[in-house]
């Protein structure tokens, strides 16, 4: 997930059509399953503490937090959830109209169970949009 939301040259697959720009007051959520133990991540490209909440009411047995330090300036954070939360936690996430939700994958050939019955189209993604 990390080569795929972090560095600007990454190669992948997503199901929003362009970037979105920096200037955007939005959140942006990219969401990757983690299909060999059955969690999701959800990066966050800044915070929003009504999103956060939304995590922290999950069991604490079902979430958890990851934060990769790069560097002094540069950290990569990404919550992850047990699958089984993923549907009522994305219900939650879309009530808030300041949220825009993608979903990525490293290749059209791997797309997750749990992504297939949202009926997403994916766009290729190398570089900038």
């Amino acid at each position: 997930m990390m080569s795929m939301c972090f560095w600007r040259n990454s190669h992948y697959w997503s199901s929003r059509p362009c970037l979105i720009k920096q200037s955007d007051s939005g959140v942006v959520i990219r969401v990757a399953s983690f299909q060999q133990v059955n969690w999701v991540g959800f990066n966050f490209c800044k915070y929003h503490a009504e999103a956060i909440r939304i995590f922290k009411s999950l069991p604490a047995s079902a979430r958890f937090f990851y934060e990769m330090k790069l560097n002094s300036h540069a950290a990569f954070k990404v919550w992850c959830i047990d699958g089984k939360y993923f549907e009522n936690l994305i219900d939650q996430l879309k009530n808030y109209p300041d949220i825009s939700i993608e979903f990525i994958i490293s290749s059209l050939k791997q797309v997750d169970e749990i992504f297939q019955s949202l009926n997403l189209t994916f766009y290729e993604r190398s570089g900038q949009c």
